[in-house]
């Protein structure tokens, strides 16, 4: 049995929501992405849709297909704000459960204003306009809805956006990942990989629907379809992979 994780954001729905067909026998979960990287380590995982600056810690991992999630400026679901210039900040509270995320808005930072803020957690239930800190990042479902106070937070960055002004190319914020032990099957693996995003992707108002008919989302139809169909990605090309090779090189 191949153990597969996916993230448990709205944005991976085209890549897994036919990958049980396409492979089957998969086990498929939901983790945070910081968890993945551990299970992958302890054996728990074979293959993760995982955040890609973990390449820079995993020595034997290797990207499979080229399925991933990435944008090509405005992301929507990433997002920075702060409630003062950013070369001001002094404390930013940061939404751990990806590692891509906050290594990118890190580094951002440093390398566009010289500063290293003081680092917190951002509370997975913290009422966001609430956040007493000078930033934070905010990512997934719930950056995707949050309606950001525009008197508290006076800047407003797209990360995604912000990193393709700054190097003209993608940013790609996840992959699917595994460790070498899968090699003698990545033919097949990769073949059901990409053919489940690519169904995923031609099926994707049908897959907005069904999820909406399943129980109350964050977001509503109109601002999934625009999501999908503008913002996120899923495609490793040529330019992708320079933009994943520069934060990667970064990164180490």
């Amino acid at each position: 049995m191949l153990r597969i994780a996916t993230v448990p954001y709205y944005n991976a729905w085209p890549l897994t929501r036919y990958l049980e067909e396409e492979l089957p026998g998969t086990s498929l979960s939901s983790w945070y992405p910081s968890a993945m990287r551990e299970g992958l380590l302890s054996g728990e995982l074979d293959l993760a849709m995982m955040p890609v600056a973990e390449l820079a810690l995993l020595p034997d991992a290797v990207v499979y297909g080229n399925g991933c999630i990435a944008s090509r400026g405005e992301v929507k679901s990433v997002r920075l704000l702060s409630r003062v210039p950013l070369p001001q900040v002094r404390r930013i509270a940061l939404d751990v459960a990806s590692r891509t995320s906050v290594t990118l808005s890190m580094r951002m930072l440093k390398t566009h204003h010289g500063i290293t803020p003081e680092t917190v957690p951002l509370d997975l239930d913290a009422d966001l306009n609430r956040c007493g800190e000078d930033a934070m990042v905010v990512i997934g479902d719930r950056a995707l809805a949050l309606q950001a106070d525009e008197s508290v937070w006076k800047i407003r960055i797209d990360l995604g956006e912000w990193w393709f002004q700054t190097t003209g190319l993608p940013f790609v914020f996840a992959a699917w990942i595994g460790l070498k032990s899968l090699e003698n099957r990545r033919e097949s693996l990769e073949r059901s990989l990409n053919v489940a995003r690519d169904r995923g992707l031609a099926d994707i108002d049908r897959i907005i629907a069904e999820k909406l008919q399943a129980g109350p989302l964050l977001v509503g139809e109109e601002v999934l379809r625009d999501y999908f169909h503008n913002a996120v990605h899923y495609t490793l090309g040529e330019e992708e992979w320079k933009g994943l090779q520069l934060f990667v090189n970064q990164v180490k």
